[in-house]
C-alpha cells in the first residue's frame, strides 16, 4: 500500500509533466510559447537541466503542500 507521501509525490511528477506538455502544445492553439524550464534557469542563472530540476521539484512541493492543507478536509464532502 502507498503512503500519502508516495501517492502526492507521484501525483506531483504527473501533474507537472501534464501541464508541461500543455505549455508546450499550447502554440499550435495560439497561445504564447512557454519553456518554464528556460524560463527558471534564465532567472536564476543556471543551466536548462537544473531549469528542468527545479520545474519537477516545484511540481512535487504543491502537491505535498496541497495534501498537507487540503486533505484533512476532504473528508467533510
Amino acid at each position: 500500500m502507498k503512503t500519502k507521501i508516495t501517492q502526492a509525490l507521484i501525483g506531483g511528477i504527473a501533474a507537472t509533466l501534464v501541464m508541461t506538455m500543455v505549455m508546450f502544445i499550447g502554440p499550435m492553439m495560439g497561445l504564447p510559447k512557454m519553456n518554464p524550464a528556460s524560463m527558471l534557469s534564465m532567472m536564476i542563472g543556471v543551466p536548462v537541466f537544473m531549469g528542468w530540476v527545479l520545474h519537477f521539484m516545484i511540481g512535487i512541493i504543491f502537491a505535498l503542500v496541497y495534501m498537507y492543507l487540503f486533505v484533512p478536509f476532504l473528508h467533510f464532502f
